[in-house]
């Protein structure tokens, strides 16, 4: 994929305006061979500051084996498709590019496992706009340059 290609596609995804507010969520996670590995839901909260630019997310996630992992974003509006974020357990700063309908955020993080050990991934996440309250995402996990899995999740707003 590439970003160019949804420049055109509406409806707008614009970042601060989708994840202010309450949503929901739900995916999962497959094997770098398409094997299944969990399902996860997820609540998350966001509030947008218009007089700093930024974007302040909380994000938990539940995994079906019972583990769960919180992700606290700061998100810095850069410019008016450019944006960087930072979260306790990234590895220096998250890059985020928005075109049309669609947003692409690459970064690297110390993800927690069931047994609380961590492993650290480098993270290709693609969100695409469906209307105002739908989202999908669609992330590819990496490991020394592999990828080991992949990631289909959606998001409702739901306030």
């Amino acid at each position: 994929m590439k970003l160019e290609d949804f420049a055109d596609r509406q409806p707008r995804f614009i970042l601060e305006d989708f994840f202010s507010g309450t949503l929901r969520g739900f995916g999962v996670t497959l094997g770098r061979l398409g094997g299944f590995q969990y399902r996860f839901t997820i609540d998350a909260r966001g509030q947008f500051d218009p007089v700093s630019n930024v974007l302040s997310l909380k994000e938990d996630y539940f995994f079906d084996d019972g583990h769960s992992d919180t992700l606290s974003w700061t998100i810095l509006k850069r410019g008016e498709t450019s944006y960087e974020g930072r979260e306790t357990l990234i590895d220096g700063v998250a890059e985020g590019e928005q075109a049309g309908s669609a947003f692409r955020w690459q970064y690297a993080r110390d993800v927690p496992a069931a047994d609380g050990s961590k492993t650290r991934f480098g993270f290709d996440d693609w969100f695409i706009m469906h209307d105002d309250k739908h989202l999908s995402v669609h992330a590819s996990l990496t490991k020394l340059g592999l990828e080991v899995a992949t990631i289909e999740a959606f998001y409702e707003r739901v306030g």
